[in-house]
Formats: C-alpha cells, sequence, structure tokens
C-alpha cells in the first residue's frame, strides 16, 4: 500500500500545479459505523467509512470501529489535502482521496443509477460484472477471481459461465461461503489472481495493504484487472495509467447507500494510455 500511496501523492502534487490551493483545503472530515444488508445477497454487513472533503468527498471503508476521529483531527482542519496526514491509514486514504478529488479527470463512461439503496446495489454490481465479462471475453478464458467478497457481485458472475473463485479477511465468509461459493482467506488472494484470467478487485484491498501485491500478480502473470472503488474511486484514473489496471469502476460520492442518483465513472486502460512508469 505505501508503494501505492507514495506515487499517488507524488502525481497529485505534480497534476495540481495549475488549480488554486484553496480547492484542495482539507473543509470536513467525518466517520460513519452502519449496519446493512441491501440485497438478499449480500451478507449484513457491519463496516465503518471515513469521508474527508475538499471540493469533492473521499472515501475509505474499515473494518467496524476502526474509524478513530480523536481531537489530534482538529488541528488538519484547513490545511492542504495533499500534504497533511489522517491519525490512521484509512483518514490517509480518504484525505488523498478527496485531494485527488480537486483533480479534473476523463471517465471512459458514466452511468447513472438511481433508485432505493437495493435497486442501486444491484444496478452497480451488474455494471462492474459487465465489464469484468468484457475483459475475460478478450482473455478467451473462464476464470474469474473475485478479491473483497461482495455478494452482488458473486450473484451476477453466478449467471455467467464462468469458474469462480474468491477471499476475503472476514472469518465468517472464509467459514461459511457465500452464496455456495467457497472463499479463502484474504492471505491466498495474490495466488487467485495469478491463477485468474481477471481479477475483480475491490477498492478496500488498498486499506487492507493488499492492493499492491494484487497488481504485481496480475502483472507477472497477464491476469486482466478490474478495480471496483468507492475507496479511493478518484483514484481510478491513475490505476489504470500509472499502475497498469484494465479497468476501474468507480463509485464517487454520493454512493448507493444514500438516496438520490449515484453515478459511477468508467475508466478504461486501452482509452487512456499508460505512464513510462506503468506496471503493467
Amino acid at each position: 500500500m505505501d508503494g501505492i500511496l507514495e506515487t499517488l501523492r507524488t502525481i497529485v502534487v505534480d497534476r495540481s500545479r495549475d488549480i488554486p490551493d484553496d480547492d484542495f483545503r482539507l473543509r470536513s472530515l467525518w466517520g460513519v459505523d452502519y449496519r446493512s444488508q441491501p440485497t438478499a445477497y449480500e451478507r449484513f454487513m457491519v463496516y465503518s467509512f471515513v469521508m474527508a472533503q475538499t471540493v469533492r468527498q473521499g472515501c475509505c471503508y474499515a473494518d467496524f470501529g476502526s474509524v478513530r476521529l480523536g481531537e489530534p483531527s482538529d488541528g488538519i482542519i484547513g490545511k492542504d489535502a495533499r500534504l497533511v496526514r489522517g491519525e490512521t491509514p484509512e483518514q490517509d486514504i480518504a484525505i488523498l482521496d478527496a485531494a485527488f478529488g480537486a483533480l479534473p479527470r476523463s471517465p471512459g463512461d458514466v452511468v447513472t443509477i438511481d433508485g432505493a439503496p437495493d435497486v442501486k446495489a444491484l444496478a452497480r454490481a451488474e455494471t462492474v460484472v459487465g465489464e469484468t465479462m468484457r475483459l475475460l471475453a478478450r482473455t478467451g478464458g473462464r476464470r474469474v477471481a473475485q478479491i473483497g467478497v461482495m455478494g452482488n457481485l458473486i450473484h451476477y458472475l453466478l449467471r455467467e459461465d464462468v469458474e469462480i473463485t474468491a477471499s476475503d479477511f472476514e472469518p465468517g465468509l472464509v467459514e461459511h461461503g457465500i452464496l455456495g461459493v467457497p472463499v479463502t482467506s484474504g492471505e491466498h488472494s495474490a495466488q487467485l489472481v495469478a491463477e485468474s484470467d481477471v481479477a475483480l478487485v475491490c477498492g478496500e484491498t488498498l486499506a487492507s495493504r493488499t492492493l499492491e501485491e494484487l497488481v504485481e500478480a496480475a502483472a507477472e502473470h497477464n491476469t486482466r484487472l478490474v478495480v471496483f472503488a468507492v475507496t479511493g474511486c478518484h483514484f481510478a484514473e491513475e490505476y489504470c495509467r500509472t499502475f497498469g489496471v484494465d479497468t476501474v469502476v468507480a463509485e464517487p460520492q454520493p454512493q448507493y447507500l444514500f438516496q438520490g442518483p449515484s453515478a459511477l465513472e468508467i475508466y478504461r486502460k486501452d482509452a487512456l494510455g499508460q505512464s513510462p512508469n506503468g506496471k503493467h
């Protein structure tokens, strides 16, 4: 994780030289603990997320109760989000995500979803799996690894003629699986990526410090990589351009949990080109 984040910190400073500094002022920082089961296909989720705000909101999901906003956080409000650090890794990611939110961005496609949270949860999962299947068709293979398990993604993958493997760090998922699909420990995620044709990875792998090794495994074994990013959604373009991720489906705030429409931004490496430092 540190390598990706430090590279992103350098990029945001470089790309923001002609943008007013006030756009990068950290205006707000807050945390949310929540319980939710948005659809019957999803497990009962007990999570937290931290959000940071410049001109847009950055987000990082976390284990329940791990979002701590103590008094030291007060001192960073009003500071430059490109430069400050939070008290926790989750705060760091959300703040940097908010800084990237102030940069111009050019998604290849934008899909608007609306309705109640369960409707939007299924719509976004269908969109993400659609991008996964698009890449899978290019490989001619059938093996899909779902890293950072989401029941709604598994639900749509089960409708396809694919072989599914899955991994997560949540003990309950590892013990019981989900929708009949076995789930292995997140410690084996890189191996699953190496053995698949396409890996569908959730953005929370950045917070769990596993995304970098998954990107490296994909590059080494010629695995196509899709990242679904709520955590670090504004990193999407750089994931493709700098780190070689094939496709990113990003969900900026307001995400599906909130009322009103949400926008899914789709970035594809083959449409963006790649920086000289790209790894994939």
